[in-house]
């Protein structure tokens, strides 16, 4: 994948940074695909566009990612051309018709629409010419068995006792394969779970990777693991795990119900579904995640192994029998392919 290096105000493709690192890889590998001159331009608090803004003379596409999508109506209006706007992720009470391409996230619950393109999995690792997940014998790795630890978040629990459920069921896995088991937290995992797992180390042998810039051996062990154990929280980490095309389970994590979650539910219990799908493309309602959906269905597709409170000798054992495909860097490009100001070129 062609890397993204920021070339002045010459550039084609501007990325609107919100300084987050799991949205900013997938903008990065999204423009890399495309191989267009790119910069990156750092927002302000709040997702606000900076007071000084480069020139915009040969700028023809704006790539978005969640919150920043009303700095890139913004950005648009101040040009006098009228760039694209692809946006990554749900856009939060803006009219689909107003966003030339929306790209959504697997774990989003946004409706379908014309210039809706749905992904099976976030980018991360995704490349255009690979359309099949690798089927990779686990016994020829020896990386071990590797958690990837996430964090609590909005939408899930995750505490000492579920912290000690996982890796009790990952020294589990380890053994049932002889290997060494080693942990490795996210930039989101909090000081007080890395305490949790300093702990439950006295008693369950295992190497912890606590995240750190520059010294997180984290791509040598996606190279090298022979299989892994997700926390559910974090959609980038699966889908980091499955493209290696070893052994994946899945970590469920208790969700957090909001008053919003609850009402959505009741509303589409109700039959009310296809008014609030029509409330969300007009811009009038904002939309939330179904990760459990998006777990469920990659279960059911043979991606990843769903763990469960009873532990099986056949669980174990588990690993992906058949290829599965990988076309969302595809299906990607061929979109923005489709945009006039590509069919025009």
């Amino acid at each position: 994948m062609a890397e993204v290096a920021p070339v002045s105000d010459t550039s084609e493709v501007w990325i609107l940074d919100t300084h987050r690192a799991g949205e900013m890889a997938q903008c990065r590998a999204l423009a890399g695909m495309l191989g267009l001159p790119c910069q990156i331009i750092p927002l302000e608090a709040n997702f606000r566009l900076p007071e000084q803004i480069p020139n915009t003379q040969n700028l023809r596409l704006i790539l978005s990612f969640g919150n920043a999508v009303q700095a890139a109506l913004a950005l648009r209006a101040h040009c006098k051309s009228m760039p694209a706007i692809v946006q990554l992720g749900r856009p939060s009470h803006v009219p689909a018709a107003d966003l030339d391409l929306i790209i959504i996230l697997p774990q989003d619950d946004y409706p379908a629409a014309s210039n809706v393109v749905r992904l099976r999995f976030p980018l991360n690792g995704a490349n255009k010419s690979q359309t099949f997940i690798p089927q990779i014998d686990p016994s020829t790795r020896h990386g071990g068995t590797i958690v990837l630890y996430g964090a609590p978040s909005r939408q899930f629990f995750l505490s000492k006792q579920d912290t000690y459920k996982l890796l009790r069921f990952s020294h589990e896995l380890a053994q049932a394969h002889h290997e060494p088991l080693h942990v490795f937290t996210s930039p989101r995992t909090p000081v007080e779970a890395e305490g949790w797992l300093e702990d439950i180390s006295k008693t369950i042998p295992m190497q912890i990777y606590t995240f750190r810039k520059g010294v997180n051996p984290f791509q040598k062990f996606l190279r090298e693991a022979g299989r892994f154990v997700v926390t559910g929280d974090s959609a980038s980490m699966l889908a980091d795990a499955c493209r290696t095309g070893v052994p994946v389970w899945l970590f469920p994590l208790r969700p957090k119900h909001s008053f919003m979650t609850r009402l959505q539910a009741s509303v589409d219990r109700w039959g009310l579904q296809n008014i609030r799908n029509g409330f969300v493309r007009r811009g009038w309602l904002g939309s939330g995640t179904c990760f459990d959906k998006w777990h469920s269905t990659l279960a059911k597709q043979n991606y990843i192994h769903l763990v469960t409170p009873q532990v099986s000798a056949q669980m174990l054992r588990w690993q992906p029998d058949a290829p599965r495909r990988d076309d969302d860097m595809q299906k990607c490009y061929e979109s923005i392919m489709k945009l006039p100001l590509f069919i025009a070129r």
